[in-house]
């Protein structure tokens, strides 16, 4: 089995019109899951419009599970969002984007949702930007994350940018991990890439992995996921190149550990215990 731990569709984002029919032929047949939020939430719908969508597309396409897109910057509280978690179980977790939204992680505007997140026990997937950025570095979602420290919070790619912001991620992740301040979890999309293809090295990638493998706690190899964000990126929009970079993934992987365990786990394992998509 594979899952895709962080996909989209949608209309009207700055990377293009994407429709769930077209996400779904990117992935073919090699993925039996993929964990997917609409990008409409963020530039054109309301949360009910968004999700409702999502919702729809869902059933109509059982191998899409859905995230709740949140709305912070907008919403006067947590009502539509609740809506959804009691009346349908289809959703999986939720999704918030601070860079998008130009609303600081640490904000106490996040509170509502991850009050949510805490009373349905939904995992929180969050866009990680670059270290330095103001909305959404890690540090500002481990800050929050650490108010809400039962909560899961994953900090999609990793961050973004540099090796630099990749390390204090993993860095504080680890942390987290060591302290047991926060519940904090990772996926693997852009930690090694560029926008047209994933380096043949993947160094971040296995650096991460590595530490998780030897904390001083043990193996938390289950808090990391792969993903691959499509299909933001040119090399996430055509199925050859997104089976491509799928496969550098798995046989970097077994060249360094060779563990065909630990494979499985980042491929669909931790994904499936995380959300439990079904």
């Amino acid at each position: 089995m594979i899952i895709d731990s962080h996909v989209h569709y949608g209309k009207n984002s700055p990377w293009g019109d994407f429709s769930p029919e077209y996400l779904l032929d990117i992935m073919g047949e090699d993925v039996n899951i993929a964990i997917c939020s609409n990008l409409e939430g963020l530039y054109s719908k309301n949360e009910y419009d968004c999700n409702m969508d999502m919702l729809e597309v869902t059933r109509k396409y059982p191998k899409l599970k859905a995230l709740a897109v949140c709305e912070p910057h907008l919403a006067e509280d947590e009502s539509v969002i609740r809506f959804f978690l009691e009346n349908y179980p289809e959703f999986i977790g939720l999704k918030l984007h601070p860079e998008c939204m130009k609303l600081a992680a640490d904000s106490e505007k996040y509170n509502k949702y991850l009050r949510l997140a805490q009373e349905f026990k939904k995992p929180c997937l969050y866009h990680s930007g670059h270290i330095k950025s103001r909305f959404s570095s890690p540090e500002l979602i481990y800050k929050k994350a650490q108010e809400f420290p039962d909560v899961p919070i994953i900090l999609g790619h990793l961050s973004t940018g540099p090796r630099e912001s990749h390390i204090r991620a993993i860095d504080i992740i680890i942390e987290s991990i060591e302290k047991e301040t926060a519940t904090l979890y990772a996926d693997v999309s852009w930690i090694d890439s560029s926008f047209t293809q994933l380096s043949e090295t993947l160094d971040d990638t296995l650096y991460f992995i590595e530490r998780l493998k030897n904390t001083s706690k043990g193996d938390y190899t289950n808090r990391i996921m792969w993903a691959s964000d499509a299909p933001v990126g040119d090399m996430n929009q055509k199925r050859e190149l997104y089976l491509q970079n799928l496969n550098i993934f798995k046989k970097r992987v077994m060249e360094y550990f060779n563990d065909e365990t630990l494979l499985s786990n980042l491929l669909a394992n931790n994904a499936k215990q995380l959300y439990s998509p079904g």
